[in-house]
């Protein structure tokens, strides 16, 4: 039986890592990985950060003297949000100890695209994942690599199925969102007394660790009538173009049957990867009054849109779970 390790940076934490986690969580589920924590990096630890990757002065990295850290095994997973976070180049020996290696990565965004050229300076990784399916090409021919893409997904164990009459928040928003939809639909609900949950913080500075932060996430999206979500390329599209990425939120509602209102990404791949029905379409780049009556009518027929959404699930038959990410990669190797 091939042994599996996960390399694992538990100095990373907020909200958005608690994804990151679960991913891990599957892969240890189904291939019975071990974690190896990633040690500090103790040589230059006061200044390493300034040093990080995406600044200025991360070609120095090259020259800084590498860490031992040798874990045994077969295979060799690091998951990574974004390759900002990559901090193996500081170790040595497990490129040695490790035989085959996959790299899986989030978001790879073409601002991104050259701290992933520099990550991949060295031939060391086998398998190279993005799950990003129309950024393959450009990764592809900047990094003269192979790439795959596998697509985001949920947490089977977080993210349940509520009925509909035990769902207490009436509207949801975490995240990216839309400041003047966010105005009518907290005047919508302070006018119906209905109970708007949205995000209230900036996530920079949690008090809690990344997996019990994404658990009560998962909670509040599974008890969610509607929740709110906008692609990248409504909100940032500076940041995503010309990419029309399909993150982890989509598989997310799914995965406990709420019903997203909102804009789906413009990527011909959603309605293959995700089931009909689950995103209702808000025409935000109308009057306030066109969006309120929207609002208005999609909670009078939330029942009716939940029914159809459960009949669309049970009928679905691609998979929305990391456990099905981790065979997929598996085929790959």
């Amino acid at each position: 039986m091939l042994k599996h390790v996960i390399f694992k940076d538990f100095q990373l934490n907020g909200w958005e890592y608690g994804m990151l986690r679960s991913f891990e969580a599957a892969i240890s589920t189904v291939t019975g990985a071990e974690a190896h924590p990633i040690p500090p990096y103790l040589f230059l630890r006061d200044h390493i950060h300034r040093l990080g990757y995406g600044m200025n002065k991360s070609w120095l990295r090259k020259y800084i003297p590498k860490t031992p850290f040798a874990p045994q095994a077969d295979i060799g997973w690091c998951i990574l949000m974004g390759p900002e976070n990559y901090k193996l180049d500081l170790f040595k020996d497990w490129t040695k100890s490790v035989k085959t290696k996959i790299l899986y990565i989030y978001d790879t965004m073409p601002s991104q695209y050259p701290v992933i050229k520099q990550i991949l300076a060295t031939d060391v990784w086998d398998v190279l994942i993005t799950s990003f399916n129309d950024a393959v090409p450009d990764l592809e021919k900047r990094t003269n690599r192979k790439w795959h893409c596998i697509s985001q997904a949920a947490d089977r164990s977080l993210f349940k199925r509520i009925p509909l009459e035990e769902r207490f928040i009436h509207f949801s928003s975490y995240g990216r969102r839309l400041d003047r939809v966010h105005d009518i639909v907290k005047d919508f609900c302070k006018t119906n007394n209905l109970y708007y949950d949205y995000t209230t913080h900036d996530g920079k500075h949690p008090m809690a660790d990344a997996t019990d932060l994404y658990k009560q996430y998962a909670w509040h999206i599974s008890h969610s009538v509607f929740t709110f979500s906008w692609p990248v390329e409504v909100t940032n599209p500076k940041r995503c173009a010309p990419l029309r990425p399909i993150t982890c939120r989509w598989f997310e509602a799914a995965g406990a049957s709420t019903l997203i209102l909102g804009e789906k990404p413009d990527n011909p791949s959603f309605d293959k990867l995700l089931p009909n029905g689950l995103v209702n379409s808000i025409q935000y780049l109308e009057t306030d009054r066109v969006i309120y009556e929207q609002i208005e009518g999609l909670w009078n027929n939330r029942e009716v849109l939940h029914n159809k959404l459960n009949e669309s699930l049970m009928n679905f038959h691609n998979n929305i779970y990391w456990e099905d990410r981790v065979e997929e990669i598996l085929k790959l190797i």
